[in-house]
């Protein structure tokens, strides 16, 4: 299978809803999970905190500082969106979607990944915000001119 590991970033376009909403343009995601057994990737999304420094505040957001130390996966303070679960197929061809190298330093990734579990064991997150996408729909998708 391939080579990506729990707090690697992939950028691609992406469902947001059930209900069919898509990016429009590529966005990054953090790798948060790999179920082998089950054969699927779970990953949040995240977006740049500049300019939108208000969201930070969102009990559904959890900022990640790209410094402190310096990060070689997010060029910028970030937040992660926790108020939807996307899963896609887990595949070798996952792998061409990074498009930076390592990983997310130790200390960050397991508090984002904490947060992000606590906010899914104590929030209900709407059955349309719970994306599951094939390795077939998400190359389709990542083709489109």
């Amino acid at each position: 299978m391939g080579n990506i590991e729990v707090g690697e970033v992939l950028w691609f376009k992406m469902k947001f809803k059930n209900s069919g909403a898509t990016a429009k343009s590529k966005h990054p995601y953090l790798i948060v999970e790999i179920d082998k057994t089950l054969n699927i990737v779970e990953i949040a999304q995240l977006s740049s905190l500049k300019g939108k420094e208000y969201r930070a505040a969102f009990k559904s957001n959890k900022t990640i500082y790209s410094d402190n130390p310096m990060e070689s996966v997010i060029y910028e303070d970030s937040i992660m969106q926790m108020d939807n679960t996307f899963k896609v197929e887990y595949h070798s061809e996952l792998e061409k979607y990074k498009q930076t190298q390592g990983k997310l330093s130790k200390e960050k990734l397991s508090d984002a990944i904490s947060e992000y579990r606590k906010y899914h064991e104590e929030n209900f997150i709407e059955e349309d915000r719970q994306v599951y996408m094939s390795q077939t729909e998400l190359g389709a998708l990542n083709t489109k001119a």
